[in-house]
């Protein structure tokens, strides 16, 4: 088990963020023991955390700036194999001032070794999306949407690649607390 913290910062014209702060208080427990810990993992994570943002545009809601309080349960597998690795993890959260303000995400990763340092890569990730808060008031202009320059209103999103990659260095390289 572990306890700590996250948190940061970050803008996004994109977004409408003018400025994000947050901070999470987070507990995590690992079903299998931390010696296990380079080969497989099975971590439920809790967080709840206070976000300010401020917006560049007054959004949809009618909102220049709030402050939110959200929370957020993760259930993350890791299997770690000499043929190669799968990470799958599920994240569902939502804001505690309107609980149908919230977003469900899954996503996987698939990595089969081909030989030593060389892997073939799969990754997917599909989000059921109802928490859109920062929308900018008003209609994108053509070229802001063909440039992708504002974010649209959605309810889901996903995408899906493939990929090939090669590490190499120390064998000691990825090695890393796992937690958070």
């Amino acid at each position: 088990m572990s306890l700590g913290f996250t948190g940061g910062a970050n803008t996004s014209s994109y977004s409408n963020i003018d400025a994000a702060y947050w901070l999470n208080p987070t507990i995590e427990y690992n079903i299998y023991p931390y010696s296990e810990s380079t080969r497989r993992e099975l971590r439920f994570k809790y967080r709840v955390g206070y976000t300010i943002n401020q917006y560049e545009e007054i959004t949809v809601y009618d909102k220049t700036e709030e402050n939110l309080l959200k929370q957020a349960l993760d259930i993350e597998y890791e299997l770690k194999q000499p043929w190669g690795s799968v990470e799958l993890e599920g994240t569902a959260s939502h804001y505690f001032h309107d609980l149908s303000k919230n977003r469900f995400d899954v996503h996987g990763n698939i990595s089969w070794k081909i030989i030593k340092g060389l892997s073939f890569n799969v990754r997917g990730n599909y989000s059921l999306i109802h928490d859109q808060l920062s929308l900018p008031k008003g209609v994108a202009t053509q070229e802001e949407i063909l440039l992708h320059r504002k974010q649209l209103a959605t309810q889901y999103n996903y995408y899906a690649s493939m990929g090939i990659s090669y590490t190499f260095g120390s064998i000691y390289n990825n090695i890393v607390n796992p937690r958070f």
